[in-house]
């Protein structure tokens, strides 16, 4: 081992061992001698704020329900905690500290504080953010590695992941492609070879009699008659897999959708653009699977954290979809490089994140053409993935042919990034509409109906959305070809 590796290794051990044994020598001499380090821990996860739901507090240890339960039990026991039913909720029991508790908390706290400042007191004012940011380098790496551990170099396979109630017997996940290019008809295929198929449902009943007058009943009423229509083709050809429906969260309406498509019959929720921190107000039944799309292991931790305190439930699964995918990105043109270079330890990062949680599979798209794409980002933590583009390539793609062949044109040079009206960039093929707003930077625009104009045939006018892997596309073929490669 190199000289210098080999003294950050020791340090950074006795570092470990240091603090755990002043930890522990510092409850033995403590006010309270009748708990221990990991309880004092789990006080400490309570706070002393406003009382938290079990499953909150259990996520913040990163430790099952189940345990936490005993621990909180012994603490009640004790005098530390108090256990009561929300007043809103009576289905939902919450955790707080009593004073005795408290003083703990307050105690062990200042203990850490005046720990770290004496560890500290010899550094210079002027340095201590730069020692905080190696601190945080170094963390991000052990977390990044963590979730390889979670990975474990396991063989490719593509095993059943268990959303909410449901089992997903093939964790391959159609992209719910919007405004008409993923229907019941695709969904309904991808199911039936024991996938997830997701109906888009952003404008998707703009073909409907009705849709000027009223647009958002119209696309209500077709998303819960094109999920029921999925589900019912699924139920008759005897197929094991699941319909879902995906909703841009920043759209106005986004809790009506996700209530059109439940009503519907969706066994999947999925949700793109923004963080979906009230998603559970509009769906309580919890057989129904909810999954966000995420762009960072901290946005996994926002979401975990605000559901298990508002609404006593884990997301069910977290869709990554990464810089690489088609349409809208959850990344600005200024992030994109970095987004690029850090792709997989992303994955790796959000994959611990999810560790914590009981059951919280993890589906990676973005970029994903063949199955040595799908092997990589499975040996970084990928439980499933997401593909979009193979699948619009398909003979049950509910796209006109015409637009499918636009597909088997693109080459690796006709794809390119632009702005969208968010700010964030999008990925879409080369046109005239395209190359306009790449050489201005322009971001004011419609997207929504540019890309109504790209699947109404407006090809040099419209937005044609496209994944970085679009000019490998040489040959419509069918859902089952699709399964078959990724699964034989």
């Amino acid at each position: 081992m190199d000289r210098d590796i080999r003294k950050m290794n020791d340090t950074l051990v006795s570092i470990f061992n240091t603090v755990l044994k002043m930890e522990e020598e510092a409850v033995r001499k403590a006010s309270y001698d009748d708990i221990s380090i990991t309880e004092a821990h789990t006080l400490e996860a309570i706070g002393t704020g406003r009382p938290r739901t079990m499953t909150h507090v259990a996520n913040i240890l990163g430790i099952k329900v189940s345990t936490l339960t005993t621990s909180v039990g012994k603490l009640v026991k004790k005098g530390y905690v108090h256990r009561f039913r929300d007043e809103n909720d009576r289905r939902i029991v919450k955790i707080g500290l009593t004073e005795r508790g408290a003083e703990v908390v307050r105690e062990h706290e200042a203990f850490h504080e005046a720990m770290v400042k004496t560890a500290i007191a010899g550094i210079p004012d002027g340095d201590v953010d730069r020692f905080n940011a190696l601190l945080d380098g170094i963390n991000d790496f052990l977390v990044m590695k963590s979730g390889m551990a979670h990975a474990g170099g396991r063989p490719f396979a593509l095993k059943p992941v268990r959303l909410a109630a449901n089992e997903l017997p093939v964790p391959i996940v159609q992209a719910g492609m919007s405004i008409g290019v993923a229907g019941s008809r695709l969904a309904s295929a991808v199911a039936m070879q024991g996938g997830l198929g997701l109906i888009g449902t952003s404008e998707i009943g703009y073909r409907t009699e009705g849709y000027e007058r009223d647009p958002l009943a119209v696309n209500l009423a077709v998303t819960e008659s094109e999920v029921a229509r999925a589900r019912e083709a699924v139920s008759k050809a005897g197929g094991k897999g699941l319909i879902g429906a995906a909703v841009m969260w920043d759209h106005v309406d986004a809790g009506k959708y996700v209530k059109a498509a439940v009503k519907g019959g969706a066994q999947v929720i999925v949700t793109s653009a923004g963080l979906p921190k009230d998603l559970p107000a509009y769906c309580s039944d919890r057989k129904v699977a909810l999954l966000p799309t995420i762009s960072s292991r901290r946005a996994a931790a926002a979401i975990t954290k605000t559901w298990t305190q508002k609404y006593n439930r884990t997301p069910d699964g977290f869709r990554f979809q990464g810089p690489l995918a088609a349409g809208i990105l959850g990344f600005r043109e200024s992030e994109m490089e970095k987004a690029y270079n850090d792709r997989y330890r992303m994955i790796s990062e959000i994959k611990a994140e999810l560790g914590k949680l009981e059951n919280c599979p993890l589906i990676v798209g973005g970029g994903i053409a063949d199955r040595s794409d799908a092997e990589k980002v499975y040996g970084y933590g990928a439980d499933g993935i997401l593909m979009g583009t193979r699948f619009v390539a398909t003979g049950e793609c509910d796209a006109d042919e015409e637009y499918k062949r636009l597909y088997l044109n693109c080459t690796e040079n006709d794809v390119t990034i632009i702005r969208s009206p968010m700010k964030t960039s999008v990925r879409v093929m080369k046109n005239r509409f395209a190359d306009m707003l790449a050489g201005n930077g322009s971001c004011d625009y419609d997207i929504i109906e540019a890309v109504k104009r790209g699947v109404d045939g407006d090809h040099d006018n419209g937005l044609i959305f496209c994944g970085v892997s679009a000019g490998k596309i040489d040959s419509i073929v069918t859902v089952e070809d699709v399964f078959r490669e990724f699964t034989g």
